[in-house]
């Protein structure tokens, strides 16, 4: 069987550890050669420089670029989506892969998704079908119109993506490779993390992980200022993980920033390794924020969440989930109280059960790369 050819995008450390461990099939599988393409945050001091960890986990980008926005307004998005289908195609163009490998709904993964379109590249759709409630999902849906093959993470989004017109005979339920190395558990332990982030093992912990609302920026400042000060008077060991880069961003890490300083209980970083994050998520009291952590890890490890505002509002969720607006200070509060006192909840698993990789890998490397799959048409 000849080897195919495949790209695989990365643009930040969340889609990153989903990746890694179809990335390692990918890798370890003699009929791919893999061409893993790193742009966005991963490429930024400020992001916590998260190439360094990719190369740390041996793989070797074959190409580099930075795609993050260069000011805090909507055109700066804007035009790093244009400035990424160039960036994309010219090296579609020099690799022509058999197959690009793209994940979720982040603007790194609309233009390389764009750029292959239009080059007659099948598109692979890893968690299309999700829905969350923030303008990102439209995204999402504008990524699996122009994919040919697609992995659903959960039987609603499976039958989702059909109802969008995809063809049944090229949509898969798989399961969230997110789950894969939970259920291996590679994932740190609770003694060699919180020696090596100066935290007090006898403490229970929050953490913290809130993104920005780019449609709402008021609602993302209200909301921001009313979880710190709802932590500040809860008064426990906190671990803040930095926003992604979205417009908006500079709002929430301002407010970071000032609360860390007047309140030695909170820890504010960049970002963790995928094994680290893991490992101090299974052993948190509470996940507080907007992040699909709390609905996809959190979930599998029974951990509750505190899920503020809009952004995940319409996420298929399990009872470890509490969901609350963003403005109200005291209910947020009284809400994480409550949750911390829940220890461990067992719920369904929404996301599959860790064998998502291995799936991927089989359909990539079976599956006919022949006209019926570049010439979609509408199945309604």
């Amino acid at each position: 069987m000849k080897q195919r050819k495949i790209t695989i995008t990365t643009g930040s450390r969340s889609e990153y550890g989903i990746l890694r461990p179809v990335l390692t099939k990918l890798q370890n599988n003699k009929h791919f050669k893999p061409y893993l393409l790193v742009t966005g945050t991963h490429l930024s001091k400020k992001y916590g420089h998260t190439i360094s960890e990719i190369k740390k986990d041996g793989f070797k980008p074959y190409s580099t670029f930075s795609l993050i926005p260069s000011g805090n307004d909507n055109y700066y998005m804007t035009k790093s989506v244009g400035d990424g289908i160039l960036k994309f195609a010219k090296i579609f163009r020099k690799i022509k892969p058999d197959i690009n490998l793209i994940l979720g709904d982040r603007a790194e993964m609309l233009a390389s998704a764009i750029a292959a379109y239009y080059m007659n590249i099948p598109n692979a759709h890893i968690h299309g079908g999700d829905v969350s409630g923030s303008i990102d999902e439209y995204t999402r849906h504008a990524i699996t119109k122009i994919s040919n093959i697609h992995f659903a993470a959960t039987a609603k989004s499976y039958n989702r993506i059909i109802k969008m017109g995809e063809n049944p005979k090229f949509v898969f339920l798989t399961g969230s490779p997110s789950i894969d190395e939970i259920s291996l558990n590679k994932i740190s332990t609770k003694n060699q993390l919180y020696k090596k982030y100066n935290l007090n093992v006898n403490n229970e912990t929050i953490i913290l992980l809130y993104h920005p609302l780019t449609t709402e920026l008021l609602k993302t400042k209200k909301e921001i200022k009313n979880i710190l000060n709802a932590i500040t008077k809860i008064n426990h060991q906190t671990i803040i993980i930095s926003p992604n880069s979205d417009t908006g961003r500079k709002i929430i890490y301002d407010y970071l920033k000032n609360s860390v300083k007047k309140s030695s209980f909170l820890h504010l970083y960049p970002t963790f390794p995928r094994h680290d994050f893991l490992g101090l998520l299974k052993h948190a009291g509470v996940l507080v924020g907007n992040s699909s952590s709390g609905i996809i890890e959190a979930n599998y490890l029974g951990i509750p969440v505190v899920n503020i505002g809009k952004r995940q509002h319409n996420r298929e969720k399990t009872k470890n989930v509490f969901d609350v607006e963003g403005n109200s200070e005291k209910l947020i509060k009284n809400l994480i109280i409550n949750t911390l006192r829940k220890k461990s909840i067992n719920s369904k698993y929404l996301y599959g059960r860790g064998n998502a990789s291995k799936k991927i890998m089989n359909i990539l490397e079976k599956i006919r790369l022949d006209n019926d799959l570049i010439q979609k048409e509408l199945f309604y």
